[in-house]
């Protein structure tokens, strides 16, 4: 069996199947607008996140027409070229069918399949940390110029997409304290022009943080709130949460490889001090630093904070618990594999098919185009903003007219690539998830927003189950509008 062309045509087939798989839904996910409008509106910067989510997402859709559901190719995209990028880097560990396997071991972990299907920083990470982590280690066991200027770039990349790359260059100066390597390292000129390659590709992203406050990390607070467990105990439990997360999540690739293991031929593990550390820092230390944070703040851990982490687990499983091969046990591994994919596939679309989640069974233009035709109505002008709820303001913009701007949360300082003075002149059209929230944009705003309208959705799934969701929306207008109720 020819492995590498297996390989090829498994990547193909998943690939077309992941694009297919969210068909059913009628929006977008919330995460996947959101890199749209950011890659339309901001340069170098979010509020939230780095910018390159929107570097990638918007371009795409312009090129392919403004169709929305076109985006749906990105994140299989970016899988595939995550899982190929793991076959190279273990190619450097393993033999080539081990590799392959190996690499292809990682469609059992959901981050590779089931929870990819929502285009965000996080699916770009599952291609860009094996990117960084491939060119940093042809890089310091070969020390070639090109290998260290790839891994600045990458780098620099993984760090303009969440800043919680971070936590790999750690595992990685982790991996370099492990083997001794501080001083070689040091007197490297190489590794100086890396740097510099990755401090010129952020630099301006960094100005860009300046120049806006470091807003970004009132999000990152926000995001790190204490949660419902007290005292001492949250120190302990939410890191083991985050811990038993990564390993639930990664069940499936855990139990693939332990049938076999357990079944099989066991091999002489191959013992080379430099490849087992490396190995062993970019698999285990990426998760246990985020377990220390945990630990050390005791503030809830977002398991998707994970979603990169794992992207070693097949060649640290092939490599440190070796086993004899044949090729017919080959064959079962590769459609075991396969049939897990299809598995996590067919999952997705029975919950795109039962669920009448307002994330998924949206009619997203008729309501933007509801919305908005509401605001025309009543103030007999179009409407330049649309403010509010993330979710709304987003599907808003993007659906309804292109020429109109979303304020998210209504705040000029959540949205600082937009004209705050061009904002308040015109007004917006404000639209809210709930009543409370609705209130909050009254209070923030006090006596220019109007008294909440409801529009209500009949939410449906495909088996004609229905709920019915409130949306709440009125205007805000400067106080000489006297058009707005």
């Amino acid at each position: 069996m020819d492995m590498r062309k297996v390989f090829k045509y498994f990547l193909a087939l998943n690939f077309v199947l992941w694009c297919v798989v969210p068909l059913w839904r009628l929006s977008l996910p919330m995460d996947t607008q959101e890199a749209l409008v950011w890659g339309k509106y901001c340069l170098w910067g979010t509020t939230k996140h780095p910018p390159f989510s929107g570097w990638i997402a918007y371009p795409f859709y312009l090129l392919t027409g403004q169709i929305d559901k076109a985006v749906y190719v990105l994140s299989p995209l970016f899988v595939t070229i995550g899982v190929w990028v793991i076959y190279k880097l273990a190619r450097c560990f393993l033999s080539e069918n081990q590799a392959i396997m190996a690499a292809l071991l990682q469609f059992g972990i959901i981050y590779y399949g089931f929870s990819a299907v929502e285009f965000n920083v996080n699916v770009i990470s599952v291609a860009l940390w094996p990117l960084c982590a491939l060119f940093f280690w042809r890089a310091y066991s070969e020390d070639k110029w090109r290998d260290w200027l790839l891994f600045g770039v990458f780098a620099a990349l993984n760090l303009l997409n969440k800043y919680v790359s971070g936590v790999l260059l750690v595992s990685l100066a982790i991996f370099v304290v492990a083997d001794k390597g501080v001083l070689k390292l040091l007197k490297n000129p190489k590794v100086y022009a890396a740097a510099a390659v990755c401090v010129l590709i952020v630099a301006p992203h960094l100005l860009w943080l300046w120049q806006n406050d470091f807003e970004m990390l009132n999000y990152i607070a926000s995001r790190n709130h204490v949660g419902k467990i007290t005292s001492f105990w949250r120190h302990i439990a939410y890191p083991l949460k985050f811990v038993g997360a990564q390993i639930l999540f990664a069940a499936a690739a855990l139990l693939i490889y332990g049938s076999f293991y357990a079944g099989g031929e066991k091999a002489v593990a191959v013992k080379n001090k430099t490849q087992g550390l490396f190995i062993g820092a970019t698999a285990l230390a990426p998760v246990l630093i985020f377990a220390l944070i945990g630990a050390a703040q005791g503030t809830p851990l977002k398991s998707m904070w994970g979603f990169p982490c794992l992207f070693m687990a097949g060649i640290a499983l092939f490599y440190f618990f070796p086993m004899r091969w044949n090729e017919h046990r080959e064959k079962i591994f590769v459609t075991t594999v396969g049939c897990v994919s299809v598995l996590f596939a067919a999952a997705y679309i029975v919950q795109s098919l039962l669920t009448t989640s307002i994330r998924f069974q949206t009619p997203v233009e008729k309501v933007a185009s509801e919305l908005v035709q509401k605001y025309e109505q009543t103030t007999n002008r179009k409407p330049r903003y649309v403010g509010g709820n993330v979710w709304y303001a987003d599907m808003v913009a993007l659906y309804a007219d292109k020429e109109i701007k979303p304020m998210i949360w209504l705040s000029p300082k959540n949205n600082p690539w937009l004209d705050a003075a061009d904002f308040e002149q015109n007004g917006a059209l404000v639209v809210a998830e709930s009543a409370d929230e609705y209130a909050a944009y009254q209070k923030q705003y006090r006596q220019k927003i109007s008294e909440p309208h409801i529009i209500r959705l009949e939410l449906k799934n495909y088996f004609g189950k229905t709920k019915i969701k409130e949306v709440f929306y009125g205007f805000y207008a400067p106080e000489e509008d006297e058009n707005a109720e």
